[in-house]
C-alpha cells in the first residue's frame, strides 16, 4: 500500500472516529460542523492525538446536553503534517465545505501564518495557539489566539532570565525574522542587562557564542532545534542556563535533547494539566482517550468549546448558523471561563491577559515542573 493511500485512510478514520464522537445515534436535528486543523501523521502526531481528544470531548459534552441552538455538532478533523504548505491546503478545504463554520488550530505560528489568508478571504474563525507577531496586526476577525503573542513571552522569558536568575550576560540563539526574540533583546536591554551575544542558529554559531561566557542562553525555534542546541552547547562544557520558548513545549525536547537539557526552562501560554484546577476535565479526557491530557489537549478543549460557544450565540442570535454570525460572538467574549483563566478578546483577536508559565525539566520527564506562572 503506497504512502498517500495510507495517508488517505488514516484521515478517513480519524473523520469516522470524529463523527462517532460527535453524533447522536438516531439523532433527526440539523447539523452544524468544527474543524480541526493538527499534525495526525509524522512526527508531531502526539500533539494532533493530544488536541484531537480534546476536542472531541468538548464536542461530546456539547452535544450530551442538546448541541448549539438546537443543532448537533460534528468534527471535521484533518492532518496538516505540521507542514506549512499542507496547513494553507487544510484550510481551503475547511473554507470550501459550508457547513463548516469554525476551525480549532492550527497549532503552531508557522502553520497559522500559512493558512491565515486562506480563512481571512473566507471570513472562517480559527482559533489558534500561534504565538508570532505578524499573525495579527491588521487582522479583521479571522484569527482568534489563545495564547499569549511573542512580545509578551519573550518579556515575561527576559523577566525570568534576568530578574528571577540575576543573570547579567545573556546570549540569544534566534530563527530568522524571529519576534520571540527580538521582544527577548529589547527587555533584557530595558532591564540594564547585556546581551553579549546574538545570532541566527545556522552554519557555524558555536566558536562565537562559546567565547562570549553568557549565564544564561534563550534559545528560540522547535523543541528538535532546542534539543540539537542544547546538546551541542552542553559539549563544550558551557553551564549557562538554556532557556526556550513555547515551542519547546513538546515530548521530543526530553526525547532528543536526553540529558543535555536537564534542568533547561521554558516559557509557555499552554500549562500542563495537572497545574490547573481541572480534575473533571482531566477525567472526561482520560475516560475518552485512555491516557492522560496534554498542554495541547486542555488547550484544545478551552478552544472548542469557546468556539462552540460562539456558534451557540450566532444560531439563537440569527436562527442559522453564519460564519460571519460566529466572528461577532467571538469578538464579544468577555471574562469567558477557560481553563487556564478568563478569555476575552481584543480588537485584533489577541486574549486579553493571557496566563504564562514557567517550567524547568527535572529528572528527564516533560512537561517538566511548574515553577513561575
Amino acid at each position: 500500500m503506497g504512502k498517500l493511500r495510507r495517508r488517505s485512510l488514516t484521515l478517513i478514520l480519524i473523520l469516522l472516529l470524529a463523527a462517532s464522537a460527535c453524533r447522536a445515534p438516531g439523532s433527526t436535528r440539523p447539523v452544524v460542523k468544527i474543524g480541526l486543523a493538527a499534525p495526525f501523521e509524522g512526527l508531531y502526531r502526539s500533539l494532533g492525538y493530544d488536541a484531537l481528544y480534546g476536542v472531541k470531548l468538548a464536542v461530546r459534552e456539547c452535544n450530551a446536553t442538546g448541541g448549539v441552538g438546537g443543532a448537533m455538532v460534528e468534527l471535521v478533523a484533518l492532518d496538516d503534517h505540521f507542514d506549512p504548505a499542507r496547513a494553507a491546503s487544510v484550510a481551503r478545504e475547511m473554507v470550501v465545505d459550508p457547513d463548516v463554520m469554525g476551525v480549532i488550530g492550527p497549532l503552531s505560528s508557522a502553520m497559522a501564518l500559512a493558512a491565515q489568508e486562506e480563512y481571512q478571504r473566507a471570513g472562517l474563525a480559527f482559533v489558534t495557539l500561534a504565538t508570532a507577531d505578524a499573525l495579527t496586526p491588521g487582522n479583521t476577525g479571522s484569527a482568534f489566539r489563545l495564547s499569549a503573542r511573542d512580545a509578551e513571552l519573550g518579556a515575561f522569558a527576559a523577566g525570568r532570565a534576568v530578574n528571577e536568575l540575576g543573570a547579567q550576560r545573556v546570549a540569544v540563539l534566534r530563527q530568522t525574522g524571529d519576534s520571540l526574540a527580538d521582544a527577548f533583546v529589547q527587555a533584557v536591554q530595558d532591564a540594564r542587562a547585556q546581551v553579549v551575544w546574538d545570532g541566527p542558529a545556522v552554519g557555524d554559531w558555536l566558536p562565537a557564542l562559546q567565547g562570549t561566557a553568557p549565564e544564561v542562553i534563550f534559545v528560540t525555534g522547535d523543541a528538535l532545534a532546542g534539543a540539537d542546541a542544547a546538546q551541542r552547547i552542553r559539549e563544550t562544557g558551557l553551564t549557562a542556563t538554556l532557556l526556550g520558548g513555547p515551542e519547546w513545549a513538546t515530548p521530543h525536547l526530553v526525547s532528543v535533547g536526553g540529558k543535555a537539557v536537564e534542568g533547561a526552562l521554558y516559557v509557555t501560554a499552554a500549562p500542563a494539566p495537572a497545574d490547573l484546577a481541572a480534575d473533571d476535565f482531566v477525567a472526561g479526557y482520560q475516560a475518552l482517550a485512555g491516557f492522560p491530557p496534554g498542554p495541547y489537549g486542555a488547550w484544545a478543549y478551552d478552544a472548542a468549546r469557546v468556539l462552540l460557544t460562539a456558534l451557540d450565540g450566532a444560531l439563537r442570535t440569527d436562527g442559522h448558523p453564519t460564519r460571519a454570525g460566529v466572528l461577532a460572538q467571538l469578538a464579544s467574549l468577555t471574562g469567558w471561563p477557560g481553563l487556564a483563566g478568563p478569555i476575552t478578546f481584543d480588537a485584533h483577536g489577541n486574549r486579553l491577559h493571557p496566563p504564562l508559565y514557567v517550567y524547568r525539566i527535572e529528572d528527564g520527564k516533560y512537561p517538566g515542573r511548574l515553577v513561575c506562572r
